[in-house]
């Protein structure tokens, strides 16, 4: 059996690489043509040309007995086991944008649960072990339905077959109004250090018992009023919660369910770049 870790080495590194790839690429949709580069798709051929180098020419290239070979044992095993956890159970995400104050600031680094809504099984757009899906008011990061070589973050509002519409600042869900607790002005910096001003909004959704907040900017040019949209099956409607500041389904559409990575749960680090400083109180906070 010890003759052969180089193949289970080999195999290893090959399904993750086929995971990775089968992640970006879907039979009958090809890649942005200013994307075919991205360092995604590159790893993953990578991963899976390393794969099978060790499957094929593994046993001859090291000799068993060295220092080098059990250090490459022992080495080979720890990527591949970290490959494993990052590609199926759990992936960290920097937040890089503004879209998601005042639950998620920029600076934030967080885990996302990559078995909340099963994976997608690779080259096709079928998930295995999905569940029920996302529920209303989940947190969740996706590939950008428009480039999947990018991830994004928001937060899911409108399930299959929900009629969503958007009007004067205020989400109504088939028809019926959200109800909003106003919690007064929220002053923040922008990621150009410009200050923002905006009123501060609870959100109540009636499946959720806790509420989260949002962001509305107190003036009138700033509406992004939409027509009313019917949720199809198998996608979901997703918007920011700095609502006069992102880019979600209100300009470009739903989110397939196989586009889904998973469900942000808790804060593990969180950088103020403008003070240069660790947001120490936000560490290990979860994420409603």
């Amino acid at each position: 059996m010890s003759g052969k870790k180089h193949i289970w080495h080999g195999i290893l590194f090959v399904i993750v690489g086929l995971f990775m790839l089968g992640s970006y690429i879907t039979m009958g949709t090809p890649p942005p043509p200013e994307e075919s580069r991205a360092f995604g798709p590159v790893a993953a051929w990578l991963l899976m040309g390393f794969g099978v180098f060790l499957i094929f020419f593994g046993k001859g290239f090291f000799k068993p007995g060295t220092l080098f070979t059990e250090y490459y044992h022992a080495i080979t095993l720890a990527i591949g086991v970290a490959l494993m956890v990052r590609t199926f159970v759990i992936e960290p995400f920097k937040i890089p944008s503004g879209s998601m104050i005042p639950t998620l600031l920029v600076g934030d680094y967080l885990f996302v649960n990559k078995m909340a809504y099963g994976h997608r099984i690779p080259f096709t757009s079928q998930r295995a072990f999905m569940g029920d899906g996302p529920e209303r008011g989940d947190v969740v990061v996706f590939e950008f339905p428009r480039n999947p070589y990018r991830d994004y973050i928001k937060r899911v509002v409108g399930l299959p077959g929900d009629k969503i519409t958007y009007k004067n600042k205020r989400l109504f869900i088939n028809d019926k109004p959200i109800e909003y607790t106003s919690k007064g002005p929220y002053h923040y910096r922008n990621e150009r250090g410009d200050e923002v001003h905006a009123n501060r909004l609870e959100e109540h959704f009636e499946n959720r018992e806790n509420t989260h907040s949002v962001l509305v900017q107190p003036v009138d040019y700033l509406m992004l009023d939409g027509t009313p949209e019917v949720v199809p099956e198998g996608h979901y409607f997703v918007l920011g919660d700095n609502r006069d500041n992102s880019n979600d389904s209100r300009f470009w559409g739903f989110v397939p369910a196989h586009r889904l990575l998973g469900e942000a749960v808790f804060l593990f680090w969180s950088w103020d770049r403008q003070q240069s400083a660790v947001r120490w109180e936000r560490v290990g906070e979860g994420i409603n």
